[in-house]
């Protein structure tokens, strides 16, 4: 069972977002998290912030062609897949994505969104790419970095994932 299946239906959603600079491990990191934390019984999704835009359907295809007609939005389903392509109306932020489509979840995690506040954030740096910590010190609960960090949060190197989990488990207590 689940731990969505024992939690309080009304309890906050168990959301962390992996923030850092593009090419500093985040999605590397993600992958790992993502089956060190199926591995611990959890079910986990993932929502990627594309501050620069997306492309989603093939120029020509009938999804594609339904947006051109301006429908505010697409489902496409197939036997083991979903996915909604909805215009944006208004300005959304990731807590509502993942309540909206990732309510029976366990955990959500989310690729980027430094400047989303209120989100637990892990801060990724590389050598060469970001040495630095960016993230205000009331988000941050950890660090993960292959380079030494003077930090008061914890400090893991990129293959330390259990570590990492243990702390993100521990920060939705």
């Amino acid at each position: 069972m689940s731990e969505k299946e024992n939690s309080d239906p009304n309890a906050p959603m168990k959301i962390c977002a992996i923030v850092g600079y593009s090419k500093s491990g985040k999605t590397r990191l993600i992958r790992k998290l993502i089956k060190e934390l199926k591995r611990r019984g959890h079910s986990v999704a993932v929502i990627k912030h594309c501050a620069g835009g997306f492309t989603f359907d093939l120029e020509g295809k009938d999804s594609w062609q339904f947006m051109e007609a301006e429908s505010n939005g697409v489902a496409l389903i197939s036997p083991d897949q979903l996915a909604v392509l909805k215009r944006k109306v208004d300005k959304v932020d990731f807590c509502s994505v993942a309540e909206e489509y990732f309510r029976d979840v366990d955990i959500v995690l989310v690729e980027g969104g430094r400047r989303e506040k209120g989100l637990k954030k892990i801060e990724v740096l590389r050598r060469g790419v970001a040495e630095k910590v960016e993230c205000s010190p009331e988000e941050l609960i950890a660090v993960v970095s292959d380079v030494e960090v003077a930090e008061n949060n914890p400090v893991c190197h990129p293959d330390q994932v259990g570590e990492i989990a243990d702390i993100m488990e521990a920060s939705f207590e």
